[in-house]
């Protein structure tokens, strides 16, 4: 019975041992080659019966007596004493191979792959290069703000700014917003082609505060005189002198300047004018009389384009027929008409095409 038993329990320790051993070795390749330096030094120390070893594949094993006899070391069945029992080498503890440290690092890009080098987060493939959008994307700057152009100083000086026409009404655009282009345009068909290629010299004498009191300028030739009686006002060094025959209307409203601006126009004006000329102001002046201009004329179209270059065709002829007084129809005085709100329309696209 107990030898049926010892088969049993050593066919299971058998297969126990060969299924662990090939799990294990399957495992652990680089283990055999060390394993297999362990077992020559194992069998070259074990001293064993060859009769033993082929009990113990035959399953053939000694009575219990035998057994008893053969573990206390004395004699056997056949009357040898097989002295004491065998001492089997210990096996040597296996060594688990060293295997190299993999060390994963991060490859930088390269200057064409378009790259952005982003630490390497552990586990993180996004992060790797060719992967996805990055974990922690950088967050993408506020765009600036635009820097607001500043405020020009209030002018205090008689002389204005301004060397030519032109150069008069594009000052007067940026401190007034209003376009350099429509100024031509009303100075044109008020008061023609004079002031448009007279030199620095003559632009300054009539750009200058005073000039019609100092007798520096003429006020025939720098519309200093009333435009409906011809005569020159009595704050001039020329007062009286008659610069044109009369138009014929009797309700002189002492319209003077390069776009022939009304005193009551002057006077509205004013108040409005001190934060870009600090001192007075007056419309013999070109730069002056220019700003009154721009300031009656956006303030009768109520409601002004925000863009100080730019006015579309409805904001210029009301701006036209406000300034007409009546109906864009002018009446000359030989009968004849045109439609003034159409002229000044059309030289407005005319001089913008020409980039004033």
């Amino acid at each position: 019975m107990l030898k049926h038993r010892l088969k049993i329990l050593a066919s299971m320790l058998i297969a126990v041992i060969l299924v662990e051993g090939y799990t294990y070795f399957s495992q652990n390749p680089t283990v055999i080659s060390i394993q297999s330096e362990n077992i020559k030094g194992l069998l070259s120390n074990w001293k064993f019966n060859p009769g033993s070893l082929t009990k113990l594949f035959t399953l053939q094993f000694s009575d219990d007596n035998n057994l008893a006899q053969i573990n206390s070391g004395s004699t056997g069945m056949n009357g040898i004493n097989n002295g004491p029992p065998p001492v089997y080498a210990t096996p040597t503890k296996a060594i688990k191979p060293t295997l190299p440290a993999v060390v994963l690092t991060k490859a930088g890009p390269t200057p064409d792959d378009g790259l952005v080098d982003f630490p390497f987060e552990p586990g993180d493939t996004n992060n790797l290069p060719g992967g996805g959008v990055p974990t922690n994307a950088p967050k993408p700057t506020k765009a600036p703000k635009p820097t607001k152009t500043p405020t020009p100083p209030p002018i205090k000086t008689d002389l204005r700014p301004g060397t030519s026409l032109k150069e008069i009404f594009q000052e007067v655009s940026r401190r007034e917003c209003f376009p350099a282009a429509l100024l031509m345009a009303f100075k044109t068909e008020e008061t023609g082609e004079r002031f448009k290629n007279d030199s620095a010299t003559t632009i300054k004498i009539y750009n200058t505060y005073g000039w019609w009191t100092t007798g520096t300028g003429d006020p025939c030739y720098g519309f200093g005189y009333h435009t409906q009686t011809g005569i020159v006002p009595q704050d001039s060094v020329s007062a009286g002198t008659s610069c044109n025959s009369a138009t014929g209307d009797p309700n002189d409203i002492a319209i003077m300047g390069i776009t022939q601006i009304s005193q009551q126009e002057e006077d509205s004006a004013k108040k409005y004018s001190s934060s870009i000329v600090s001192g007075d102001i007056d419309r013999r002046v070109l730069f002056d009389n220019a700003l009154i201009f721009s300031i009656i004329s956006k303030s009768r179209v109520g409601d002004p384009p925000s863009t100080c270059n730019d006015w579309p065709d409805d904001a210029i002829r009301t701006a036209a027929e406000k300034h007409l007084g009546s109906s864009c129809t002018y009446v000359y005085d030989d009968g004849s008409t045109t439609n003034y709100c159409g002229d000044i329309l059309k030289l407005y696209k005319q001089y913008k095409k020409e980039g004033l």
